[in-house]
């Protein structure tokens, strides 16, 4: 029996004798098994390699026709039986970083001259293996996921903003998401901006990348993407628009650290925090004790001014109120400097005395007592964050700080927002890395309810569940929603008791003037991918992300050789914005891209020389390369003038490439692409995979092209997100 499966492992399933120009696949772990399926199903020949692989993983990979090694990428025999020589790149994404290296140095000593793309967790160590492997890509997953829950985490109606580059200057394109209001045709109220989605109202799923001259009527969600300039040519106004600078600059890593977020402290929130810290610590023993310390100093001090000259021979004539509070702490702090005493005092007032000393000695010793133990344990560490969580208003509650988390916080902070962290792990590597930017930290569960009141629920606007436990994730939004829902139906009811003439201990406002408080907004981190559906549908949940489903992108681009700018959900469909060059012998070079039908968007074309050929017409009929399914809808009118405004435009660029070449931002269906072309798409990951392979030669091998699979048919549709891997933890 052993025998026979040790006989298929090292088998090949797909026939694939003679690999060459694949991929290998090392460390199948959430991430590497969704990368090997997103390649192999976008036509690149994929051989995984893993001995830790389960027979369920396995079977899953060999039936959409990834060669299986399950040994371990760690022997130098088992990377050269998988064809790392005449491999494109070697991928290595294990879940430790300790696999990742191993594996890597390895793979570079074996063959020098391949690519080799590397998940690293750790930033440190991650740029050293940069620095010593020339050949090394190094990915940090938490870094390409963050931005995409910071954007889910800020309220604003741009979802996703990216540039086409680091230049101060450089284009910033939107992703906006608003509701239908009145019908018309998208053409007519939106002009060149292309539509990315389209959900009717009461359908279940969104339509990706619909045509131009699809109808809109009331109630419809639709997402579209377009520059800055674009959306100020056409005179909309969206909320939140400015957001899109910032959350490309997030993306860029260009952003100021925490300036706006400090900067936004002033006195009185100052004072709101040591509130806060001094009202958590001071529990009611120790309020007693203040109380016991307080009376006894009031009723010695007025006795004391009113009896002590008339019972006391020794006492100075001038003896008043300021001398009764000296003698009175004096006393209980058992000092004595001989001024003041009860030595000629009466019988009385000398046992007076007496129990002034022995109250006073006692109720001080248990004051320092409470001090004390505040100092000396690790309460006073814990305050900090508690007291500074119940002063903070309008902040995000964070759960989980792992590298997702850690990168979602620093986006957060450096975006301006304030942020509260719950993180169950005393000892968490990252609790330095939240303190040293002055986020609160409580340490928690975030399920329990009196962890995310401690947190601030009250005042929060947002609630980001991101640890690597998704059915703790899925608890804690739960949880935080209807805790969130109680509090404003407790504060309503209040606030109608005031009115009403009952007892209030608010302020007093006017029904006109208290404001409207929008819902807690709530982002969940996922695992179980082809559960999404079910979070939506049964409990409303629409900001459900998957770090690896946006993260894997970057590491098919690494591997391919082309440069991703950007990924972002829309809807729950991972897209993909991608830069490229158009290769000399490839599919793209020759067909317009009508022809092309590649079920992508082009963005831009920048050409690759300073004069336009005739052959090369920019065509805003679209406003976008697009797959060509609205096209045969044109009449004929509109093409004429579509050419009459490619006549028109191919002048003004002949006369404007003599100087500078600019990219074309409205590339149209009569566009005809030339090798050395830029081009920026945007898509569902699999059509730009599949666009690329075709961007580097004509005849793609069959072995290259397996039969379509469930999860690639139905990513194709647009709904790639809900074929995605159920198993996708990566423990980060």
């Amino acid at each position: 029996m052993s025998t026979d499966s040790g006989e298929s492992d090292r088998a090949d399933p797909t026939g694939h004798a003679d690999l060459s120009e694949h991929v290998i696949v090392a460390g199948l772990s959430a991430m590497g098994l969704r990368l090997a399926e997103q390649l192999q199903a976008s036509g690149v020949a994929v051989v995984a390699v893993d001995d830790r692989l389960s027979a369920t993983a396995r079977r899953r990979l060999e039936r959409c026709g990834v060669r299986v090694l399950r040994e371990s990428p760690h022997l130098p025999e088992v990377l050269r039986e998988a064809g790392i020589a005449a491999s494109l790149a070697v991928v290595i994404c294990h879940e430790a970083d300790l696999d990742n290296l191993e594996t890597a140095l390895l793979a570079a000593d074996i063959a020098p001259a391949v690519r080799l793309v590397v998940s690293v967790h750790n930033p440190q160590l991650g740029g050293q293996l940069a620095d010593a492997l020339a050949q090394v890509r190094v990915l940090n997953l938490g870094e390409l996921a963050g931005p995409s829950f910071v954007e889910a985490c800020v309220r604003s109606d741009v979802t996703h903003a990216f540039t086409m580059d680091a230049r101060a200057d450089a284009e910033v394109f939107a992703v906006i998401e608003e509701e239908i209001t009145g019908r018309g045709d998208f053409r007519a109220r939106y002009g060149d901006l292309t539509p990315i989605a389209l959900r009717r109202a009461g359908a279940r799923h969104a339509e990706m990348l619909p045509p131009r001259d699809t109808s809109l009527r009331p109630g419809d969600r639709l997402t579209v993407l377009g520059r800055l300039a674009e959306f100020d040519e056409r005179g909309m106004t969206v909320s939140g628009l400015h957001d899109a600078r910032l959350f490309a600059t997030l993306g860029a890593g260009t952003a100021e650290r925490g300036g706006v977020s400090r900067a936004r402290r002033g006195t009185t929130a100052r004072l709101r925090e040591f509130r806060s810290i001094i009202r958590g610590e001071l529990d009611r023993p120790f309020r007693l004790a203040l109380v016991a310390v307080a009376a006894i100093l009031l009723v010695s001090t007025v006795v004391l001014s009113l009896t002590y000259t008339d019972h006391n021979q020794a006492a100075p004539p001038d003896f008043g109120p300021l001398d009764a509070l000296y003698l009175t702490v004096e006393t209980m702090v058992t000092v004595g400097y001989g001024d003041f005493n009860f030595g000629a005092a009466d019988k009385w007032l000398q046992v007076f005395g007496i129990g002034l000393m022995l109250a006073g000695a006692l109720s001080i010793a248990v004051v320092y007592a409470f001090i004390t133990n505040v100092i000396i344990s690790r309460r006073l560490e814990r305050a900090l964050g508690r007291g500074r969580a119940g002063a903070v208003r309008g902040h995000v509650i964070l759960s989980g700080l792992g590298s997702v988390g850690v990168a979602t916080m620093d986006g957060l902070v450096r975006a301006g927002r304030q942020v509260v962290v719950i993180e169950r792990d005393e000892n968490n590597r990252y609790l330095p890395v939240a303190r040293e930017q002055g986020v609160p930290v409580i340490i928690g569960d975030a399920t329990v309810r009196s962890t995310l009141l401690e947190a601030g629920l009250a005042h929060a606007t947002t609630v980001a569940a991101l640890t690597s436990d998704g059915v703790a994730n899925l608890e804690t939004v739960l949880s935080a929603r209807e805790a969130h829902v109680e509090l404003r139906g407790a504060r309503a009811a209040r606030e109608a008791a005031r009115r009403a003439g009952g007892r209030s201990y608010g302020r007093g406002r006017s029904p006109e003037a208290q404001p409207r408080q929008a819902g807690l907004r709530v982002v969940l981190r996922i695992f179980d991918t082809t559960m999404a559906d079910e979070v939506e549908r049964r409990f409303g949940i629409h900001t459900a992300r998957s770090a690896s489903a946006l993260a894997t992108p970057y590491f098919v681009g690494a591997a391919l050789g082309y440069d991703v700018l950007s990924t972002f959900y829309v809807e729950r469909t991972p897209f993909l914005v991608a830069r490229m060059t158009v290769n000399a012998g490839g599919a793209l070079v020759g067909p317009t891209l009508r022809e092309l039908s590649t079920g992508t968007r082009v963005l831009a074309v920048t050409t690759a020389t300073a004069s336009v050929g005739a052959d090369d017409s920019r065509s805003d009929d679209d406003g976008r390369g697009d797959d060509g399914r609205d096209d045969d809808r044109r009449d004929d009118d509109r093409r004429d003038d579509d050419r009459r405004d490619d006549d028109r435009r191919d002048d003004d660029r002949r006369d404007d490439d003599r100087a500078v070449v600019e990219p074309d931002y409205r590339p149209g269906r009569h566009t005809r692409l030339r090798p050395g072309d830029e081009l920026l798409v945007v898509g569902p990951v699999t059509q730009i995979v599949d666009m690329v392979r075709r961007n580097q030669r004509v005849d793609v091998p069959a072995r290259h092209r397996p039969a379509p699979t469930r999860a690639s048919a139905t990513a194709t549709r647009g709904e790639s997100d809900r074929a995605a891997d159920p198993t996708d933890a990566t423990g980060n």
